[in-house]
């Protein structure tokens, strides 16, 4: 059966650790991550002048994503898991409202405080740029909508018992 879980969240929320957790967990799942996508339009793909400084304005990186992650669920025996910030509802609708129209997704959105969320970016160990900082006041208000429930409290939770919640939310439906 063609399933994709969409991990939803502001940046630095821990969408990527509670993803690796269910893929180690469950049998037959595959992480699709489409900021692979964004960093492949950025750098060999979409000239400079003509980059608009975050890949998701860029309607040929939500066609990628699109595409690779309906491909993946509809052509493959894996659950795609997909670790992916979206935070315009015009862009919710065109990525995740038209995949859920041809395979079953179920989609989470990750929430934490905003002082959580600058603590961890301050603390990842990769260089993003300060990209959490920058986009935390318009991401977090836009994802208390009710088109990104169901939230999930990842301030206590550990992406641990974060996985363990949605695997059993996944079951049940």
């Amino acid at each position: 059966m063609s399933h994709v879980i969409w991990i939803n969240g502001a940046f630095s929320v821990g969408k990527t650790s509670v993803a690796n957790r269910l893929t180690e967990q469950l049998e037959d799942s595959f992480l699709l991550d489409p900021e692979v996508i964004g960093g492949m339009l950025r750098d060999h793909l979409v000239p400079a002048p003509l980059y608009p400084g975050d890949f998701q304005d860029l309607p040929l990186w939500r066609a990628f994503t699109h595409d690779a992650v309906l491909h993946a669920a509809e052509h493959s025996e894996s659950i795609v898991v997909v670790p992916m910030t979206v935070a315009r509802r015009d862009y919710f609708d065109e990525l995740i409202g038209s995949i859920r129209e041809r395979v079953r997704l179920d989609h989470y959105t990750l929430v934490a405080s905003r002082e959580t969320i600058l603590r961890r970016e301050a603390n990842r160990s990769d260089d993003t740029g300060g990209w959490a900082a920058k986009a935390v006041d318009r991401v977090l208000p836009e994802l208390e909508q009710s088109c990104y429930a169901d939230h999930i409290d990842a301030e206590t939770n550990s992406p641990q018992a974060i996985a363990t919640d949605i695997l059993a939310r996944v079951r049940k439906s």
